[in-house]
């Protein structure tokens, strides 16, 4: 396992303890998106993490983000099918995101991580929602 990956498993086991034991005072949606903080931020001015930021995704382009670099099977998926960021689009992107981006012309994300349940999928797209 290269050393991207071996951090990405290991923030996203870190994160996945953070979205079980997350504070009592947060939502059900805030605690669900605990686990893509280790990787992504809100707030558009914050310098991007490992993904991009996720401010207003719901009905953005995909790859937009300026100064991000996005993997080239993200840039391919997202030039070869106009990919608009809807909630059934995120919600088929979380389950497995390198699946989908073969499924719309693409290759790898540098997302290794899938969202398997649906449940937690539903709870993040209400959390991006409000952002």
């Amino acid at each position: 396992m290269g050393k991207i990956a071996a951090i990405t498993v290991a923030s996203a086991l870190a994160s996945g303890l953070v979205l079980f034991a997350g504070p009592a005072s947060a939502s059900g949606e805030e605690s669900a998106f605990q686990i893509c903080a280790s990787c992504h931020t809100t707030n558009p001015s914050d310098a991007p993490k490992f993904g991009p930021h996720l401010s207003g995704v719901l009905g953005r382009q995909c790859g937009s983000v300026a100064g991000y670099e996005y993997s080239k099977g993200y840039a391919a998926a997202c030039s070869s099918s106009n990919i608009t960021w809807t909630e059934e689009e995120i919600h088929a992107y979380l389950d497995n995101p390198t699946k989908y981006l073969k499924s719309k012309g693409g290759g790898r994300s540098k997302m290794s991580f899938m969202l398997k349940d649906e449940a937690q999928r539903k709870a993040v797209i209400e959390f991006l929602k409000r952002i």
